[in-house]
């Protein structure tokens, strides 16, 4: 019997080790906030890897073979104010997601200074940047039953407790007449458990985000690339 109990016992905890190691980084929040970034948000729809987006149907995106990048923004919601980021900590934000952008961007487009045919402009803004509670989260992770609290309050608000969210918004443009191509609004939070052990760095939940958004970014653009309607 103390062996039948020690097998399971094993089993539950490595069951409870696969659950810590197995989940997403981040996952979209419930709800969004436009920060006005963007100056008309009347043509985003609900999208699926944004939560608001816009494709200009008529739009012949693969056309387009360089990228002028505006300077990234840190642009704040009346929400999210963001007051309590050091000048150090929010440029190192805003390098972190322009240097995504060009890393996975300039494998398919060249990065322009000047507007031109066949050039797209990329405006992006970082509109929300919640730090993780490095403690707390790490905390709430590691007892099952912080774990458990956490799943009820994440079951009615869509956010853990002590983990980070993030917000962008973006959007195309055509660099000589202003025409827009494409836009996307999208908030992600933390996930409890992210399979990576960074749990000790308290912008994690941004920076995974800013990944998610910019791989993204790449699919779509290589998805418009491959179309054949043009």
């Amino acid at each position: 019997m103390k062996r039948h109990k020690g097998t399971v016992f094993m089993v539950s905890a490595g069951l409870y080790m696969l659950v810590l190691l197995g989940g997403c980084a981040t996952h979209q929040a419930r709800s969004t906030e436009k920060s006005q970034f963007l100056k008309d948000y009347s043509q985003l729809t609900k999208g699926d890897k944004a939560q608001l987006r816009y494709v200009d149907p008529l739009a012949n995106i693969k056309s387009y073979k360089s990228i002028l990048m505006d300077p990234v923004k840190l642009y704040a919601s009346t929400e999210h104010r963001m007051d309590d980021i050091s000048y150090e900590e929010w440029q190192a934000l805003l390098n972190y997601l322009d240097a995504a952008v060009r890393e996975h961007l300039s494998k398919d487009y060249t990065f322009v200074q000047k507007p031109g045919p066949g050039v797209m402009r990329l405006r992006v803004a970082l509109t929300q940047a919640d730090r993780s509670n490095v403690l707390l989260d790490t905390v709430s992770t590691v007892v099952p039953i912080g774990l458990a609290i956490s799943a009820l309050k994440a079951g009615i608000t869509g956010k853990h407790s002590f983990v980070g969210a993030a917000g962008i918004e973006a959007e195309l443009l055509d660099s000589t007449t202003g025409k827009r191509l494409a836009a996307a609004v999208d908030h992600r939070v933390g996930s409890k458990v992210t399979g990576e052990f960074n749990k000790f760095d308290e912008w994690h939940t941004v920076k995974d985000s800013i990944d998610y958004w910019t791989q993204n970014l790449q699919d779509f653009l290589a998805e418009q690339r491959a179309d054949k309607t043009f």
